[in-house]
């Protein structure tokens, strides 16, 4: 197994270990962005777990974590988007649902190289499943090779989406859309971790996946899983993921395709 895959699947089980442990016991929880947008100590002390494993494994790594108070706990470099090859962690993806003991929720790690994901895993911390993906060598689930679905059309699929900390514009916007394309699909599901819902596209178990808003660490991972099992993941303009892309969809070419149309026809864009 490539250094940097095993890398990350090994950081992501380290967090989820961590996460395991302090289930129901949640220490201090404080806001960041708004008063929806919450952090525990849970997502520190995994975030130190993740990345003093990839340390170990990896030298000279450098790191963007969602909670900057790790570096310094942790003894490692920060790095940048940027940076040629640079680690990028989602500690506890889903923290909403872990303060209230709802159980979905995540531990997202991603090598990018030149702004790209090339090794990621997201270990589901509830279910004890652990998504993995390397460029070029295919996505897996625990161990299970994975392709997303061939469906064609909106109106037979199962989509997934999140909503945002954002309560304002942003999710005017989400609203619009979702409004349009709740009466169109079978169904549409959300549990709250960006990362787990773009492993649920790869996996074969929704059809689509959109969402407002998003950061590089809670997509990374997600987005290397979704691409190495055949689906598509873009911004609203069409254009592959990138590192600020913080709108997106996905799914297999055809339904990518219709879905992408519909947001923007939705959105007047």
């Amino acid at each position: 197994m490539d250094v940097r895959l095993d890398a990350a699947i090994a950081a992501s089980h380290a967090g989820g270990n961590v996460l395991s442990a302090r289930a129901g016991d949640l220490g201090n929880v404080r806001t960041k962005s708004t008063v929806f947008d919450m952090v525990t100590d849970a997502d520190v002390a995994s975030g130190v777990a993740v990345v003093q494993e990839i340390a170990q494994r990896v030298e000279g790594a450098r790191f963007v974590v969602e909670e900057p108070e790790v570096y310094a706990l942790a003894g490692v470099c920060q790095g940048n988007l940027d940076d040629p090859e640079v680690w990028v962690i989602d500690p506890l993806d889903g923290t909403t649902s872990f303060i209230h003991g709802y159980p979905c929720y995540s531990v997202s790690v991603a090598c990018l190289q030149n702004g790209q994901p090339v090794a990621g895993a997201v270990h589901n911390v509830p279910a004890g499943e652990t998504t993995w993906a390397s460029l070029g060598a295919g996505a897996f689930l625990n161990g299970r090779r994975l392709h997303c679905t061939s469906t064609e059309r909106i109106s037979e699929s199962l989509m997934i989406t999140g909503f945002p900390y954002d309560r304002t514009s942003t999710l005017d916007r989400q609203m619009t859309v979702f409004a349009r394309l709740i009466r169109e699909v079978h169904g549409v599901r959300r549990d709250g971790s960006a990362a787990i819902d773009c492993c649920h596209v790869a996996a074969g178990r929704a059809d689509a996946f959109w969402e407002f808003g998003l950061m590089p660490w809670d997509l990374a991972a997600g987005v290397l899983a979704i691409r190495e099992s055949g689906a598509l993941i873009t911004g609203f303009d069409g254009h592959d993921w990138t590192v600020p892309v913080r709108d997106v969809c996905a799914g297999n070419e055809t339904l990518h395709g219709e879905l992408l149309a519909t947001i923007r026809e939705s959105l007047g864009i």
